[in-house]
């Protein structure tokens, strides 16, 4: 029982992201974000890409009998909706320290929720991955979505130098 309501959960989501988005996004100035967001997408699917035969991390099949459409779900609708929520109040005139409130709320929340999933077995690892790796993840991809934001070559070579760690600490091979 518990597990089916979180599958629900699970598939639910982009749906909330989306009402979040209606009544709490910037929709007017959504071409500042639109960047940021295709960074984004073009980021995940190239680590979808290096990690599709060698898998760290998995949604569970129960539901769309494919971890290839979850991920592409999550990929063109989840998280862009999310990163769309994110950019549209990112506290950049506060201070630094609001401004890592900030990111951190969003991170412990999405940890919050990878954890709820990891319970249920919604997500599956592999390959030495676990949820403290995943942990770190979401902190890079917040901090790494806004210095995009502002900087976007910085975010880039970030994103370059933790998907090379990334293949060298879990030994992902090179597809030929």
């Amino acid at each position: 029982m518990v597990q089916e309501l979180i599958s629900i959960f699970r598939f639910s989501l982009p749906l909330m992201y989306i009402l979040a988005d209606w009544k709490y996004g910037d929709w007017r100035n959504w071409k500042r974000y639109y960047p940021t967001i295709l960074f984004y997408i073009c980021v995940n699917l190239g680590i979808s890409y290096l990690t599709y035969d060698f898998p760290l991390w998995r949604y569970s099949d129960k539901f769309l009998n494919s971890h290839k459409i979850t991920d592409y779900i999550h990929t063109i609708i989840s998280f862009p909706a999310l990163l769309f929520l994110y950019l549209s109040n990112l506290p950049l005139k506060s201070s630094r320290f609001k401004q890592i409130v900030y990111i951190l709320c969003f991170v412990i929340i999405l940890c919050i929720i990878e954890a709820i999933f990891r319970f249920a077995k919604e997500i599956l690892y592999f390959n030495g991955w676990n949820y403290w790796w995943s942990v770190l993840v979401w902190l890079f991809m917040f901090i790494g979505v806004r210095l995009h934001y502002t900087k976007p070559l910085w975010a880039w070579l970030l994103c370059f130098v933790c998907t090379a760690f990334l293949i060298f600490y879990f030994h992902i091979p090179m597809k030929s």
